[in-house]
């Protein structure tokens, strides 16, 4: 009976006198890349434990901010053991959503470093105790390179430019065709560029006999999540078409042009070339 009293009492004691673990600090931030839209960003969540016997890190979340803006969140899905007298460092997975942060394109691709802060909380459990453990902190990241890389891939995900319409003028000496195309070019992005260069070329037949070329004249501005239509004009000399006229395109009374292309886009500093592959059908 003295035993079991003196093992209660010593037990009560220690709880009375446990000791909240401690936030230290976020250590060894990284980016590790893009997965659907989201930005993921791994780090070390560093927590001390000043008692004499281990506790357990239940839970533990946090939320990450652009200026006043939530643009992620990171979670510890699992319990984790905190030796005693000891700092340990948790590795904990956020991920910054892109669309959350892409009203802030403009102003991030122009720095090294941008700051987010960090807030949140751990959930602890030590014997009979429980605590909360606050969290607030700020990382630096280069979102720079991550931000280009989803600029490039929306530029280049294949329905930014496309030929929308087409209109055919036979000129009087007949040897010529007048080409009446509008390309439309989209802007899903959150900020302005500016298409500098557009050189398109013309083949029939899958690109085995070059019948045409049409360059942009002068800078085009598309606006901010905008589509426009580039009149293009091209004039077709139909005796190239003829040298290589299939019986197919005489049944069927029509053309099939393969056209070709680059566009070259500025955004700030930074130049883009996409490539433009499209078709289009003329009857004859």
């Amino acid at each position: 009976m003295g035993r079991t009293l003196f093992i209660l009492i010593l037990f009560i004691l220690m709880v009375s006198c446990s000791e909240k673990p401690e936030f230290i600090a976020i250590d060894n931030v990284a980016i590790k890349g893009l997965k659907e839209n989201n930005l993921i960003v791994d780090m070390d969540y560093v927590v001390y434990n000043p008692n004499n016997v281990k506790t357990n890190l239940r839970q533990s979340s946090m939320s990450l901010f652009y200026k006043d803006s939530l643009v992620g969140d990171g979670f510890l899905n699992e319990q984790v053991s905190l030796g005693a007298n000891d700092t340990i460092k948790i590795p904990v997975t956020c991920e910054i959503s892109l669309k959350k942060l892409n009203a802030y394109y403009t102003e991030l691709l122009e720095s090294d470093s941008t700051v987010f802060a960090l807030k949140g909380n751990g959930k602890v459990s030590f014997l009979l105790n429980s605590f909360t453990i606050a969290l607030e902190d700020k990382i630096h990241l280069n979102t720079k390179e991550i931000i280009l890389e989803e600029i490039n891939r929306n530029l280049d995900y294949g329905n930014n430019f496309k030929i929308r319409s087409i209109a055919t003028d036979r000129l009087p000496s007949l040897k010529k065709t007048h080409l009446k195309l509008g390309m439309e070019t989209l802007n899903k992005l959150p900020l302005d560029y500016t298409i500098t260069q557009l050189d398109l070329q013309f083949y029939l037949d899958k690109k085995k006999g070059e019948v045409a070329l049409w360059s942009l004249a002068q800078p085009f501005e598309q606006k901010v999540g905008g589509t426009s239509t580039l009149p293009i004009d091209v004039t077709l000399n139909n005796l190239d078409i003829l040298k290589q006229v299939k019986f197919s395109w005489l049944t069927n009374q029509k053309v099939n042009f393969t056209i070709m292309g680059d566009a070259k886009i500025q955004i700030q500093d930074y130049a883009f070339n996409i490539p433009i592959k499209d078709t289009i059908e003329i009857g004859l």
